[in-house]
């Protein structure tokens, strides 16, 4: 399971954030994590749901079937965004 604020780079680690904040991306959005694991080839499910260390803000959470190890993982996906994102810019 992991949650957008995991891989928010705007969070700090007693926020939720589980990364190093370099790796981390900045504004991240629910539907960006969903199509990085539609990318990597990760069996997901979304699931819009509250982060309960910040009931108040928008975020979700994705479920993924997976072999690696999460921190792993959750560094893939967030420099998969960061990839898709800098694409998005270039066009």
């Amino acid at each position: 399971m992991i949650w957008v604020a995991n891989l928010e780079s705007k969070k700090t680690r007693a926020e939720g954030r589980k990364i190093a904040k370099r790796f981390a991306v900045p504004n991240l959005r629910l539907q960006e994590v969903a199509q990085a694991c539609k990318e990597l080839g990760l069996n997901f499910q979304i699931e819009n749901k509250k982060y309960p260390r910040s009931w108040w803000e928008e975020g979700g959470r994705v479920v993924v079937e997976s072999s690696i190890n999460k921190t792993k993982l959750m560094l893939e996906i967030a420099s998969k965004v960061l990839e898709m994102r800098e694409k998005r810019k270039k066009k």
